[in-house]
């Protein structure tokens, strides 16, 4: 089963409201997220988890047109979800498909480096596969997985 993970991309500092949920992509972000969906575009039978977010859900919007997929889920709970509780939640899932999962980081890249057993550091719009010999993601556990693909769109000024 493959687990693709992407962070969102590169949001403003600041949002109208004052709340970091509702922090809204920068333009570097939407062209990030304009660029990565035409790298994922070859991705197939999987579902995707997204954080509720503002940030999450502009970098999913961006990026579905080029997805082929129906199945999507919007969480509150991955909202600056741990690794560990990202790890719970996948456990929790019954699809045998695999996962696209949108998210923030440090959860998102310690979840990577728990189940890889090697050092991830996602930057925004970050991407990577990790790629497990397991029958259900119940099964899903430390260092069980392979990274076996990872991408980041380089656009516009460092970040």
């Amino acid at each position: 089963m493959k687990l693709h993970l992407l962070r969102h991309a590169k949001t403003d500092p600041k949002s109208e409201t004052g709340r970091d949920f509702d922090r809204k992509l920068l333009p570097k972000g939407t062209q990030q997220s304009l660029e990565i969906s035409d790298y994922l575009e070859k991705l197939e039978n999987f579902e995707v988890h997204c954080s509720s977010s503002m940030r999450t859900r502009q970098t999913y919007e961006l990026v579905s047109p080029k997805i082929a997929t129906a199945n999507v889920h919007f969480w509150d709970d991955l909202y600056h979800a741990s690794h560990m509780d990202l790890l719970s939640f996948l456990n929790s899932l019954e699809t045998g498909k695999d996962i696209l999962l949108i998210g923030h980081n440090e959860g998102i890249s310690d979840l990577a480096t728990y189940l890889s057993d090697h050092h991830v550091a996602l930057k925004t719009c970050g991407y990577i596969c990790l790629e497990a010999d397991i029958s259900s993601w119940a099964e899903l556990s430390k260092g069980i997985a392979r990274i076996t693909d990872s991408y980041r769109p380089e656009v516009g000024v460092e970040d």
